[in-house]
Parts: structure tokens; C-alpha cells; sequence
């Protein structure tokens, strides 16, 4: 008798989930069609080698890529494992 007692509560909340959800119907997010102006986007990210240098060595060979990605229009938006950088521009 005690394990029937155990099991009312949650048959019961399974009957009553069941119950509603049959009476709600279908639920369907909003959507929209693509934007054909919308901003199309390149996305690269780029291992950086700094074959054992030191910091400061490091830092100087890590400035000289952003600067080089930046020339050449990239943007950098964030990093990945290990500190790879992550860049986007506008697509041609």
C-alpha cells in the first residue's frame, strides 16, 4: 500500500501533463522570411604560430596578425580554445 501511495503523485502529474497538452493544441514559434538586404558575413578564425617565443615576442607577433586582418577589412569578434582569434568582414 505505501508504494501505491508513492506512485499516485506522479501518475497523476503525468495524466494532467498529458491532459493539457492535448488541450493546447498546436504551438508554433513566429517566423519570418530572410531579409534580402540583410548584412551577409565571412567568418574565419586563424591559428596563431608562435613556435615557443617568449611573451613579449608573443604579443608582438599577435599584434602584427590583428593589424594584417585589419588591413585586409577584418574585424575581430572573439576567440576560441587556446586563444585563437576569431574574425568576421562583409561578404563581396
Amino acid at each position: 500500500m505505501n508504494h501505491a501511495k508513492k506512485l499516485i503523485v506522479p501518475v497523476l502529474c503525468i495524466l494532467l501533463g498529458c491532459a493539457g497538452g492535448a488541450a493546447m493544441g498546436n504551438v508554433t514559434a513566429q517566423t519570418y522570411p530572410p531579409n534580402p538586404q540583410a548584412a551577409r558575413w565571412q567568418q574565419e578564425c586563424q591559428a596563431i604560430d608562435f613556435g615557443g617565443m617568449s611573451r613579449e615576442r608573443n604579443v608582438a607577433r599577435a599584434n602584427a596578425v590583428m593589424r594584417e586582418r585589419g588591413e585586409q577589412g577584418w574585424e575581430l569578434v572573439g576567440q576560441i580554445t587556446d586563444g585563437v582569434p576569431c574574425f568576421k568582414r562583409l561578404a563581396p
